[in-house]
């Protein structure tokens, strides 16, 4: 391996490799999910918010061991695992984000996924439009999201109900995508490793309304992706933010042309219990528009988390001061220095 790449690791996985297996689908047993549905009906009965509840409030006797397996596989491993057979029939709304906030206690330490410091997000069109607001972001929507990075080591994406049409997910190895353009073009896969604006959306806790960071940034032997070209294309309208330039619009363009080729995407089609989790540094997401039911009790619904990992990598200083990495940068520096 060069000092720019090529990556080559499990992480580096496209779809057309995984046709011959389907072991990153966990399927839940019975008696896992009887475990979940007693430890949340004992979650329930705390008092106080849901962030305030631990692991000791959530107890998972065999399940926990289960859980913690997932980050080698998170980090280090294939980068992405879908479970199933999350038991949220049993629960309305409200109370499946308590089986949600229990699983990932055991999983990582949820972060903040806004300036309001909510840890937990309700993942449903509000009916906002993001080209009309400065704050609403594209989750908020029923928008096509093109593959994008979102925050903390990983995502954990819960569906309780799928959208009435549309709304399929796809999830990509950036790692494969990084090696894809280096071969093609190495010289928009520098373009790619120099630094990109991204609008905040005003939710950055520092204030800072434009972040400025490659979309792939090579640290410590490893390559993290951090992608968002809706709000990379939204950054222009601050006058103080420099013009996109031809060849960083053509090394996005190789970039979403080879992240919408088949032959690298996983297409997911997610049931309600269905949940994607993914390490954000090796994996871009996407998701296609959607039409909801009109009958409000049926409206697409999924719950997020963002979690960092504790055998999470080691993240390069650019990442201090965006909202999707802040907080685990400053968790994991904290960790280095006890």
């Amino acid at each position: 391996m060069t000092g720019v790449g090529p990556f080559e690791t499990a992480a580096a996985w496209r779809a057309v490799d995984l046709a011959r297996s389907d072991d990153w689908r966990v399927p839940l047993s019975a008696p896992e999910q009887d475990e979940l549905i007693r430890a949340t009906e004992q979650a329930l009965k705390a008092k106080g918010p849901i962030e305030a509840l631990t692991v000791d409030d959530f107890p998972l006797p065999t399940l926990a061991q289960k859980i913690a397996g997932f980050r080698d596989c998170l980090e280090g491993g294939r980068g992405f695992l879908l479970l199933t057979g999350m038991p949220v029939e049993h629960f309305t709304d409200a109370e499946a984000k308590v089986l949600h906030w229990g699983f990932g206690q055991h999983l990582g330490h949820p972060e903040t996924q806004d300036k309001a410091g909510a840890r937990i997000h309700v993942v449903t069109d509000t009916g906002a439009r993001v080209e009309t607001t400065d704050n609403i972001r594209s989750f908020q929507t029923n928008d096509e999201l093109t593959f994008h990075t979102d925050g903390a080591d990983v995502f954990a994406l819960l569906c309780l109900r799928p959208a009435a049409e549309g709304g399929g997910s796809r999830l990509v190895s950036s790692v494969a995508l990084y090696n894809a353009v280096l071969q093609r073009r190495p010289d928009l896969a520098a373009v790619l490793r120099q630094p990109f604006h991204f609008d905040a959306r005003a939710q950055n806790p520092e204030d800072i309304k434009v972040q400025t960071a490659p979309i792939f940034t090579l640290h410590d032997g490893l390559v993290s992706g951090l992608y968002k070209r809706r709000y990379i294309e939204t950054a222009q309208r601050f006058p103080e933010v420099p013009r996109l330039t031809e060849a960083q619009v053509a090394a996005m363009d190789l970039l979403d042309e080879t992240s919408n080729d088949p032959a690298f995407h996983l297409a997911l089609t997610l049931a309600p219990g269905d949940m994607e989790i993914a390490n954000n540094a090796t994996c871009f997401h996407a998701r296609y528009r959607y039409a909801d039911a009109v009958d409000q009790a049926q409206r697409r619904c999924m719950l997020r988390l963002w979690l960092s990992l504790p055998n999470g990598r080691p993240l390069p200083d650019v990442f201090r001061t965006t909202r999707e990495w802040g907080p685990t940068y400053r968790r994991r520096m904290l960790a280095a220095a006890e």
